[in-house]
């Protein structure tokens, strides 16, 4: 492993411990009012020791795979000299994607609200604007390098043993990605809501699977980076403005 491989783990390491501190204050609104085994200093300190352990291994096995496919993080690379400046287009198109997407995210979650679960509500309603903003970079940093940088480019490459890596491939990859995306957000869901109906079940793959093809098909064509700004874009869309949408709908 080359000394830019270890930089760029450096540089994107560091975004991970950034994103996982940045979603704290959106966790501990979440628990208040909760029975906990721990201290807050306790589990602030515990998350931290987690996602960065967590994250030192994602970083390490998806620049690895990634490179092994042909992917990255083009915008780190060029950042440490290991290549030439990518055009800034593919951010301008991710962020554009990314906010279109949470414009359909934020409407289509309308027609969810009538069957939210009261624990459901009462979460949305107690987490500030700027608690809101902090978690959108844990969506857009932590999430897209667990499962685009590190998921989709391993599994592309373990793939790759058997049939050559195309965008048939690909896609088919991006789509399960996808999926498990939206079935990543099952636990939390429950853990506030206490229990999922099949309303949103449906709700949960509806809402994130879209932001998984996205995201897929921006670092399959962009890098890493073009698929995190997406992704905090649509959070920023959706949780953001889709709280005080939420807010004035339930006030009313």
């Amino acid at each position: 492993m080359t000394a830019i491989f270890w930089q760029e783990f450096g540089v994107l390491f560091v975004a991970a411990l950034i994103g996982s501190c940045a979603i704290l204050p959106y966790s501990l609104r979440l628990l208040e009012g909760k029975p906990m085994r721990y201290s807050f200093r306790t589990l602030v300190l515990l998350s931290v020791l987690q996602n960065a352990v967590i994250f030192a291994v994602v970083a390490v096995l998806g620049l690895l795979a990634a490179h092994a496919i042909g992917l990255g993080a083009p915008y780190v690379e060029a950042m440490l000299g290991d290549m030439p400046f990518p055009s800034g287009m593919g951010m301008v198109i991710a962020v554009a994607f990314g906010i279109i997407v949470g414009a359909f995210l934020l409407v289509a979650d309308l027609f969810f609200v009538p069957y939210w679960p009261k624990p459901l509500v009462d979460a949305a309603l107690k987490t500030t604007l700027w608690e809101n903003f902090l978690a959108s970079f844990y969506g857009g940093i932590n999430e897209e390098l667990l499962m685009r940088f590190f998921g989709l480019s391993a599994l592309v490459w373990l793939l790759s043993f058997i049939w050559q890596p195309n965008p048939i491939i690909f896609w088919c990859v991006n789509v399960v990605m996808a999926i498990l995306f939206g079935l990543g957000h099952l636990p939390a869901l429950k853990g506030v809501a206490g229990s999922i109906s099949q309303v949103m079940f449906a709700r949960a793959l509806l809402l994130n699977a879209p932001v998984g093809l996205v995201c897929g098909w921006l670092f399959w064509t962009y890098g890493i980076e073009a698929a995190m700004a997406a992704h905090f874009s649509a959070d920023i869309v959706y949780h953001i403005f889709g709280t005080v949408v939420l807010r004035r709908k339930v006030t009313k």
